[in-house]
């Protein structure tokens, strides 16, 4: 019996709610979710947040859908740490050419990704970050590990890396 009521105020409070005004237009779920996806896509892709892609075999691949817009340290850290969920790259500081970076927990990239995995991150990172106006250097600071350790790389490092497009 209390259901009953209950649901009978509900109802009334309804038709109460909706006097006197016209019918709300329906939403257009199609154009909704096609804007949602494209928006997602431009603002949080990842395939928007990198210039480079490295591969196992030396060759680095370009970003088909790349934007100029993009080509700062702080969207391409987030693409990286996107590509690479197991490990935190942090911006510390921009001084002259040179980005300084930091990786507080660097144990599954320096222990577990193995040397060739370790190199291809690193190949990652230096290759997207000194593609951003201004910097030619990117210091990562970390715990030393039995296949990465802290440094300074440039292009240069990773000139083996030839593009496949």
């Amino acid at each position: 019996m209390k259901r009953i009521l209950i649901f009978m105020m509900l109802a009334s409070l309804s038709a109460c709610n909706n006097s006197g005004k016209e019918p709300a237009e329906e939403p257009n779920i199609e154009a909704d979710t096609a804007a949602a996806t494209t928006s997602a896509t431009v603002n949080t892709g990842e395939s928007d947040l990198y210039v480079w892609k490295s591969s196992p075999d030396y060759t680095k691949e370009k970003n088909p859908g790349l934007r100029k817009e993009i080509i700062q340290e702080d969207s391409l850290i987030r693409g990286l740490n996107r590509m690479h969920e197991n490990v935190l790259l942090e911006k510390v500081k921009r001084s002259g050419d040179t980005l300084y970076t930091e990786i507080k927990d660097s144990e599954y990239l320096s222990e577990q990704m193995g040397t060739t995995g370790a190199e291809m991150y690193l190949a990652d990172v230096i290759l997207n970050l000194t593609e951003v106006p201004g910097i030619n250097y990117v210091n990562i600071q970390l715990k030393e590990g039995s296949h990465m350790q802290p440094g300074t790389w440039n292009k240069q490092s990773f000139a083996k890396y030839k593009p496949v497009n």
